[in-house]
This record gives structure tokens, C-alpha cells and sequence, in this order.
């Protein structure tokens, strides 16, 4: 039976994970969870898995660790959760933690401890993907386009691919003009057609930008250049990641649009066994579309396709500015056609001064450029 360990167990990818893992009680035991707040969800989460650790950030109000089954022990901070990984040794630890939070914990998990790090936060390899570079045969992408990508790769030699492709559904403005734009809410951008994710990310979704950082992530993970990586909209949403070879051929992996899936495929790598999900059928999507994604009016790709080029300190800087772009859009106040120009004023201005910027630097640069962003 394999320990699992879950950060950001509340989230949308660690709810799912847990969902996966509920199917499969011969199969894997949680040993650990962790949430920023200690919250109804997480004690009842904590009460179903029994972890023999629960860490939070927050500390928990009064009565909650009370409330904790016998057994379980509460720490807090990253520390704690060091601690915790120390202690009952997890042999793959999920790291579903949204947002530039976390980073830090991914880096913990790596320097820490010797288990497989299924990774979910993208943000860990855009600002630190240059630092990883010792850890990459440790860590399984749980994104569905980089898992479909790893799955791929490693049945594709790498001097045989001549290109990869990146799918994006368009979110839930493919095909609005830059005016269009300009009027939208924040409601409607959480409106994906396809997914279903947290807030900041189903934002990111709306801009492009997400599938920019998936272009920066894929490079970093995979070794590949930039310009050798391209984006395709695809709004069926079940082609995830295509490899191109050198003789023209084309390797797609499909799949529902279901996080689950790669969940599944991580959590039981290098085996594979039964879903209990349902599956895909051809029959149902009926066709399969593709287009070139409109950069002129979605601005964010190609700002991080430039400073996926860069690399660092840009590649950090954009992650922090676009978390506080997308909290002032959320907030209201600033238009959806703002984001890209405050991510692009913020890191102009901020890269200067983290030019040398080394590994453990890494937390405190985003989230100055989260903060200055948040100045509008």
C-alpha cells in the first residue's frame, strides 16, 4: 500500500485526488494533509483518511484540534510541514496547492525527502524551473496537457520530436474582440466552458495566460525550446498534448476532461489499472476542432511566451504579477483587458533589481511582484 501525502488537500485538484484515492483503499494510504486554513472541510477530510498528520498555515480556531480523530497530529507552517514529510515518510506527495503558495512546499518536499512530488502547481516550475533541473526525475506533472505530454515522451525519443502542441479550449471567450473584452465581469470569466477549477486559475483560463504558463512549464519539464512548442485552441478539450516527430507523424493523447485521469495515471505510475471513471467515447465528442489562438486580442500568451524566453528573473516575476493582476480583476477593480498591461508594468519594473536571483530568493521575489501589482 503506497502513502500519499496531500497538500492543499481543500482545493479543486486535492478534493479530486482524494476522490481517486477513495476508490482505490487497498491500494493507497493517506499519511498526510494539508490546507492553508483549518476548516470544516479539512477536518472532514481528516476524519474520513485519518492521516497521521494534518498541517495548516493558519492557526485553527478554538475547539478545531479537539475535533481531531485520535491519532492525528496537527503542526503549522512550513515547518510543520517538514516536520510531518520527516515523520511518516510519504512515498508520493500531491502538491495541489494553488497559486504562488505553493512554491516553497514543492521545494520542501524535494529538498526534504526522497518521494515522487505529483505536481499540480504550475507556479513552482515557471518561477523555479531552472532549480528543478536536479529533482525532474522525481516529479510527475498532474496538469492534464503535461501529464498527457509525459506520457507521451516517454515512449518518444527526444531526438525524434520535431515539435509539441498545447490545447486550449479558448475559455469562455473564444472569439470576443478586444472591445468585447473590455466590458466583461468577473462572473463571467469563471464561467469555464470545459473545466472545473478554482477562481484565479479558471481566470487565467480566460486570459490565455494559463495555457502561457503551460508553454513555460513544458520547456522547463521537458527540455524543450520555447519556439518548438506551440498552442493549439481546441474547444472538444480531449486532445491534451500532441508530439510532433522529426518524419512528420503526430502522437495525441486523448482523454475526458477530467482531472481524475491524470490523477489516476500519477498516483499509480509507472503501473496503470482499471478507472473507475467514466470514459471517453469518440462517438460523443463527434469532431475534433483546431485553431490558431487569437494573440492580438489575448495578449497574456504572448507576454509569456517572451518571458518564457528570458527565463529568469522574468519567468518568477510574471507569476507573482499575474496572481496580483487577476485578484484586482476579481476584486473589480481593474478591467480584464488591464491584466496584461499591469503584468507587463510590474515585471519590466521589478527585473532590474532581481537579476541575480538565486533559489531560496525565489518566495520573496514573487511576492513582491505579487504586491506590486496589487498596486494597480
Amino acid at each position: 500500500m503506497a502513502s500519499i501525502a496531500v497538500l492543499g488537500s481543500t482545493g479543486s485538484v486535492g478534493t479530486q485526488t482524494l476522490e481517486v484515492i477513495e476508490k482505490f483503499p487497498q491500494r493507497f494510504k493517506v499519511c498526510l494533509l494539508s490546507a492553508g486554513k483549518p476548516s470544516d472541510k479539512l477536518l472532514g477530510q481528516v476524519k474520513k483518511f485519518r492521516p497521521s498528520f494534518v498541517v495548516t498555515q493558519e492557526p485553527p480556531p478554538k475547539g478545531w484540534i479537539e475535533e481531531l480523530p485520535q491519532g492525528v497530529r496537527h503542526l503549522s507552517g512550513n515547518l510543520g510541514l517538514v516536520l510531518a514529510l520527516e515523520k511518516c515518510k510519504p512515498q508520493k506527495v500531491v502538491n495541489a496547492i494553488g497559486g504562488i503558495f505553493g512554491i516553497e512546499p514543492s521545494f520542501l518536499v524535494l529538498e526534504n525527502t526522497d518521494a515522487k512530488l505529483l505536481l499540480a502547481n504550475k507556479e513552482t516550475v515557471i518561477a523555479g524551473g531552472e532549480f528543478l533541473k536536479p529533482y525532474l526525475e522525481r516529479i510527475i506533472p498532474l496538469d492534464s496537457e503535461h501529464n498527457a505530454l509525459f506520457q507521451l515522451l516517454e515512449n518518444i525519443p527526444k531526438r525524434f520530436i520535431k515539435k509539441i502542441y498545447l490545447t486550449a479550449s479558448g475559455g469562455p471567450f473564444r472569439g470576443k474582440t478586444l472591445e468585447e473584452l473590455k466590458k466583461v465581469k468577473p462572473e463571467e470569466a469563471l464561467k469555464h466552458p470545459r473545466w472545473k477549477m478554482g477562481a484565479k486559475i479558471t481566470v487565467d483560463s480566460a486570459t490565455l495566460m494559463n495555457k502561457g504558463f503551460e508553454v513555460i512549464e513544458a520547456s522547463y519539464l521537458f527540455d524543450i525550446p520555447i519556439d518548438d512548442i506551440e498552442v493549439l485552441i481546441h474547444p472538444q478539450s480531449v486532445v491534451h498534448a500532441i508530439v510532433e516527430t522529426v518524419d512528420g507523424n503526430m502522437f495525441a493523447l486523448l482523454s475526458p476532461t477530467d482531472m481524475r485521469f491524470p490523477i489516476q495515471h500519477a498516483l499509480f505510475y509507472p503501473q496503470r489499472w482499471e478507472t473507475p471513471f467514466q470514459r471517453l467515447n469518440l462517438l460523443e465528442v463527434g469532431k475534433l476542432e483546431f485553431e490558431k489562438p487569437d494573440t492580438e486580442t489575448f495578449k497574456c500568451l504572448e507576454l509569456a511566451y517572451s518571458y518564457g524566453k528570458r527565463g529568469l528573473p522574468y519567468t518568477a516575476l510574471l507569476v507573482g504579477a499575474d496572481e496580483g493582476a487577476v485578484e484586482l480583476f476579481l476584486r473589480g477593480k481593474i478591467s480584464f483587458t488591464d491584466i496584461p498591461t499591469i503584468i507587463e508594468k510590474t515585471v519590466e519594473k521589478l527585473a532590474p533589481r532581481w537579476e541575480d536571483l538565486k533559489r531560496h530568493d525565489i518566495p520573496l521575489a514573487v511576492k513582491e511582484a505579487y504586491g506590486e501589482a496589487l498596486k494597480g
